[in-house]
C-alpha cells in the first residue's frame, strides 16, 4: 500500500516521547524553531563518524567467531520505504552475510543503567524494519552508540516490537491525515523545555 504521507525517523522517537510533538510538526510546522542543541547534535555526529571510519567493530561484541573483516561498514546510509511511509538517514550499518545491523548514535543520555528508553528503542526497531525493506536483509538487533560515553547498548527486534511499531506508524498517519489531536505525554517533566508548551498547554 502507497503512503502519501513519509514521516522521518525521527517523527517515531518524537511520537513514543510525546504524540503531540509529532502533530504540532506537521500541522504547524513554522513554529518550531531549529536550537542551538539541535545544530550542535549535528556537529558532533559529523565527528563521531570520522572517528568510526578508523576504529573497529570488535566492542560491538557481535560476532561468535566469525572474521570481524568480513563485516562492512555503512554511513549515512539513506532509507526509504514507501510501503511504511517511513524515511530516514541511518548514522551507521553493519552488513554481514545474514543480517544488517543498524547502529544510531546519541548525543547525551538515552539509557537509566541497562534499559534504553522508550522512544530510542523504538525508533532504532524502526531503522531496522526500514534496513528489511531496503536490503533484503533480516535486522534482529541494532545499537545505540553513546557518543559522550563511548559505549553501545544493544537492543533486539522482537517480531512482536516490529509488529507494534507497524500499528504505530499506521495511527501517526491517521492522526496526521485526519488531523486528529492526540492526549499528551504522561510524563510533564518533558514538558518543560518543550518549544511547543505554549500553544500545546497554553
Amino acid at each position: 500500500m502507497k503512503n502519501e504521507l513519509v514521516f522521518k525517523i525521527g517523527d517515531i522517537k518524537q511520537y513514543f516521547y510525546c504524540p503531540r510533538i509529532v502533530y504540532f510538526n506537521y500541522l504547524m510546522p513554522r513554529f518550531r524553531p531549529v536550537t542551538y542543541k539541535m545544530e550542535e547534535g549535528k556537529l558532533r555526529q559529523s565527528e563521531q563518524e570520522k572517528l568510526e571510519k578508523r576504529r573497529t567493530v570488535a566492542r560491538f561484541d557481535l560476532f561468535s567467531g566469525e572474521a570481524v573483516s568480513k563485516v562492512e561498514k555503512q554511513f549515512n546510509v539513506r532509507l526509504y520505504s514507501e510501503e511504511l511511509g517511513l524515511s530516514g538517514m541511518l548514522d551507521m550499518l553493519l552488513i554481514m552475510e545474514d543480517e544488517a545491523i543498524p547502529v544510531d548514535f546519541k548525543d547525551g543520555s538515552f539509557a537509566r543503567g541497562e534499559i534504553v528508553a522508550l522512544h530510542h528503542k523504538y525508533q532504532l526497531i524502526g531503522y531496522g524494519l526500514l534496513v528489511e525493506a531496503c536490503l533484503r536483509k533480516k535486522a534482529t538487533r541494532g545499537f545505540i552508540h553513546s557518543i559522550e560515553e563511548g559505549k553501545a547498548k544493544s537492543v533486539f527486534f522482537s517480531e512482536g516490537a516490529k509488529m507494534f511499531l507497524r500499528g504505530k506508524i499506521r495511527k501517526m498517519h491517521e492522526m496526521i491525515i485526519n488531523e486528529i489531536l492526540p492526549l499528551p505525554t504522561l510524563h510533564n517533566v518533558r514538558c518543560r523545555e518543550c518549544e511547543f508548551n505554549p500553544v500545546c498547554r497554553g
